[in-house]
């Protein structure tokens, strides 16, 4: 969209598909939409924002280069709420440029890039974003049939980690995970029935870099993908249960590949 964006803008918040179709994207909530005026590799088009969450985020405001501020339009709560169909907890909303993802990792360092197959849950993929941005991660790989990182619920999710954490989709997969392979990538699978414990696998890997990969929990990793791996590991758990969620699964392999 170009120009002046009216409050008709915050309407379509929940509509996917038109965000996408006008390459914009939702962030909700102060500390959200503070991380995505703060980056500098994201553009702010809008903030709607109540008057006190205004004078709360005046400082990130301010600080933004005046060519770059975003329009700021101030209603009221109830204004608010009934512009974008539901309740703003923290008074603030803010719409934002949807970049181009790569298809590769340009210029990702030797620490692990978690890639996704599959993974169709936003909540997890904003967790697995916060996680790697937290944990060391050197960026997220989403293969074809996984959410948007910037779908809305996975922007909230990751805490803001989505404006700071290199991403990448690849169209072509597992070739992806191929030509990281041929870079000099060890490719390690993360699945229940693995031959390999994480630990095991994690020191057989050592100083070289690596990707983890990760499907969905439902039908796990493809055996195209599974053919790739150098290893494929398993995380040891307690009798009582057979499996972890995803996200926990990448927050684990990741704190592995941190502490040892």
């Amino acid at each position: 969209m170009t120009g002046p964006l009216p409050d008709a803008a915050f309407e379509h918040i929940r509509d996917h598909a038109w965000l996408r179709a006008n390459n914009l994207f939702v962030a909700e909530g102060r500390h959200v939409a503070t991380r995505l005026i703060q980056s500098p590799l994201f553009r702010t088009v809008a903030l709607m924002v109540t008057p006190t969450a205004q004078v709360a985020m005046a400082e990130a405001i301010d600080a933004v280069d005046p060519h770059k501020r975003p329009e700021i339009l101030v209603r009221t709560q109830a204004e608010l709420d009934a512009i974008t169909g539901f309740r703003l907890h923290q008074g603030c909303v803010a719409l934002g440029k949807r970049p181009v993802m790569p298809v590769e990792l340009p210029g990702a360092t030797d620490d692990p890039i978690i890639a996704l197959e599959r993974v169709r849950d936003p909540d997890n993929v904003g967790s697995i974003i916060r996680s790697a941005a937290a944990l060391g991660g050197a960026g997220l790989l989403l293969g074809p049939e996984c959410a948007d990182p910037f779908y809305r619920k996975a922007v909230r999710t990751s805490m803001g980690s989505v404006f700071t954490l290199p991403l990448g989709a690849a169209p072509e997969w597992p070739e992806a995970l191929r030509r990281l392979k041929a870079r000099g990538r060890v490719i390690v699978a993360l699945t229940p029935d693995g031959r390999d414990v994480l630990s095991a696998a994690r020191a057989a890997v050592g100083n070289r870099p690596a990707v983890l990969v990760l499907g969905s929990e439902g039908e796990g990793l493809t055996p195209e993908a599974r053919a790739l791996a150098d290893f494929e590991a398993n995380i040891p758990m307690a009798s009582t249960a057979d499996s972890l969620n995803v996200a926990v699964a990448a927050a684990v392999a990741l704190y592995a590949w941190r502490t040892d």
